[in-house]
């Protein structure tokens, strides 16, 4: 059943072929509904420490990681995002989350993010084809590379968001994820910290 151009599979059908549904299963029975590439289930960050360097009021900064991720059968693929806490000093002062420009965005909801006077964090992602940003995966919770998010905030139970996903399989698909800070002169200072958490869960 092989060659060098060609690797064939089958299956062997049974007497009632067919998916059949009930109240807490689907059988999908006598068929390859879901032909298996022999790849794995894997997703990696590249970068797992961000650092955002010596904050400067009106100075907004930014650093940025990739994640990439490969979902060989099935339906794809969603990745969700949330951090602990808002970022912290020691003293328990905190940088507050970005409401972007207008107050238009929270952990669900993207807003345009421009302005030098519109204070605190927040991510954008993108998709990449190869390295190249085409929004792939990405395009439907991020307009542009100047539209952010908050992340949603554990300490405050608001439950972890998608930020990439699709449903189709895919092999090593990527997205730039972009961390974003900016304080007023009011802003106290000190070393602030938190951490983030992607995960990764497939469609099947």
């Amino acid at each position: 059943k092989t060659s060098d151009s060609f690797n064939l599979t089958d299956t062997v059908g049974q007497n009632a072929p067919g998916q059949y549904d009930g109240s807490t299963f689907i059988l999908k029975s006598g068929f390859q509904y879901i032909h298996d590439s022999l790849l794995e289930f894997s997703f990696s960050i590249d970068d797992l420490s961000i650092d955002l360097g010596t904050l400067i009021p009106e100075s907004p900064v930014t650093d940025t990681n990739i994640i990439t991720i490969t979902s060989p059968v099935g339906r794809g693929y969603q990745i969700y995002a949330h951090q602990n806490h808002s970022l912290k000093n020691m003293s328990g002062y905190t940088i507050p989350d970005t409401t972007c420009d207008s107050s238009a965005c929270s952990e669900s909801v993207e807003g345009l993010w421009t302005q030098t006077t519109t204070y605190g964090f927040g991510l954008n992602a993108v998709g990449l084809n190869d390295t190249n940003p085409t929004g792939i995966g990405t395009s439907q919770y991020f307009s542009t590379t100047d539209h952010f998010r908050q992340f949603a905030n554990y300490e405050l139970s608001e439950p972890a968001q998608v930020i990439m996903s699709e449903t189709v399989s895919v092999k090593d698909r990527s997205a730039q994820i972009t961390y974003k800070a900016n304080i007023s002169p009011l802003q106290s200072s000190g070393n602030y910290q938190n951490t983030i958490t992607f995960t990764a869960v497939p469609n099947y």
